[in-house]
């Protein structure tokens, strides 16, 4: 058996207004937070499982004290944020041997964590790369003959390449490398740095992932893992009750204390969770999640991700979205997910002008917002939480925490 330390300690600004409520590593796919998509595959061979914990620490260790993992995981505090380095130093003591380390934001389709336990019984070095078309938002692989020869940070450059997912199999000498860590041009210890460093001295085989990968460093990448667990994971499952004359195709999970009311559509692949209420008149398009405790009503969602106690009630239209805890859409409130032109989607994160890549691509609003009738959003745009957006108006930029919008 082998420990594993997942680093789970970032504060997830550029998934804001989701991190707002829920630590990064607690956001939800399927309603199963990242962490513990993680957790439960590596459990069955780890002897310790160490989380380098910092922002909303308490909600994380309270939601696994509940857990049947309980008992294999070690919570670190990383007080101050210095880098990954710095965070993955914090669990060395709960270390004793071989380790495997993992970003706690990453998602890899189950069948991955099989294939790492066999990997790290060959008992050499390696790391993890995943082959992508556009390697401009990652750090890149310099292989030769399987073997890492060096890692370099985001290059800008769209061509296709082998990337870093920062899934490291390592022996626990690894940690004297880490004190030789220097502060990177942004101020941080990075962990690549000690990888490269231990590279020189040691052979690092680079395993690829062939399967499914994710970095949910924006919402969109939210939105493409929870359309692929969706379609790839999830299974019928009918724990409420579906109406005569409710229409439904493809795979739907529904929860217990659940209700579809006809007329309604369902074109799955479609996930509502428990006691919630979806119709009459509802369309559940493909890639819609809904989780506990919501009302949908006569009104449109399409691979969304609708968070719970939350109500899309009346003749509103949700495309490529996420909604947080707690929000009320007036009727008649639209959200667009087209740009009239046609064009790649832009997203401001972090007073940047990033490329979301997509063409179809919605808004993310923050937990608690409410907003009037007939409001309108554009693509792309964030929504803080606790605002409250009046009737009719038309949002064509961010709106930051608690805010007030009138025209």
């Amino acid at each position: 058996m082998i420990d594993v330390v997942i680093l789970a300690a970032g504060p997830g600004k550029r998934l804001w207004p989701i991190t707002n409520e829920i630590p990064k590593c607690m956001v939800r796919v399927m309603q199963k937070p990242l962490l513990q998509w993680m957790v439960e595959g590596v459990f069955p061979y780890a002897r310790k499982i160490i989380v380098v914990v910092s922002a909303h620490k308490e909600k994380v260790i309270a939601h696994f004290e509940k857990t049947p993992f309980a008992g294999k995981m070690v919570f670190v505090e990383q007080a101050e944020q210095k880098g990954t380095a710095h965070a993955l130093s914090c669990a060395e003591k709960h270390v004793e041997n071989n380790f495997v380390v993992l970003n706690g934001d990453n998602f890899f389709e189950p069948s991955f964590y099989d294939s790492l336990e066999r990997e790290a019984q060959e008992q050499n070095w390696f790391l993890v790369g995943k082959r992508v078309s556009d390697k401009s938002a990652y750090g890149e692989i310099v292989e030769e003959n399987g073997v890492l020869k060096e890692l370099r940070e985001k290059t800008g450059s769209q061509a296709e390449g082998l990337i870093n997912t920062n899934a490291f199999f390592g022996p626990k000498k690894f940690f004297e490398f880490l004190l030789q860590v220097a502060k990177s041009p942004r101020g941080e210890l990075e962990l690549v740095d000690a990888i490269n460093a231990f590279a020189k001295k040691e052979k690092v085989r680079i395993v690829e992932q062939t399967g499914y990968w994710n970095d949910l460093g924006y919402y969109w990448n939210l939105l493409e893992t929870s359309e692929f667990a969706l379609r790839n994971l999830m299974q019928t499952k009918l724990s409420g009750t579906v109406e005569s004359g409710v229409h439904a195709e493809g795979t739907l999970h529904l929860g217990t204390g659940s209700a579809i009311k006809a007329p309604s559509r369902i074109e799955g692949p479609v996930w509502v969770g428990e006691n919630t209420v979806v119709g009459p008149h509802a369309f559940l398009r493909a890639g819609a999640c809904i989780e506990n405790e919501c009302h949908v009503g006569s009104s449109e969602i399409k691979n969304s991700i609708v968070m719970s106690k939350s109500n899309v009630p009346h003749f509103n239209y949700v495309g490529d979205s996420i909604i947080c805890e707690d929000v009320n859409l007036g009727a008649g409130a639209i959200i667009a997910n087209l740009r009239f032109d046609s064009k790649i989607v832009y997203s401001e994160i972090q007073g940047k002008n990033v490329s979301s890549g997509r063409r179809k691509l919605g808004c993310v609003i923050g937990a608690g917002t409410k907003v009037g009738i007939n409001a309108s959003f554009t693509c792309g745009k964030l929504i803080g939480s606790n605002c409250k957006i009046y009737p009719r108006v038309f949002i064509k930029n961010n709106v930051p925490d608690d805010s007030i919008v009138m025209e």
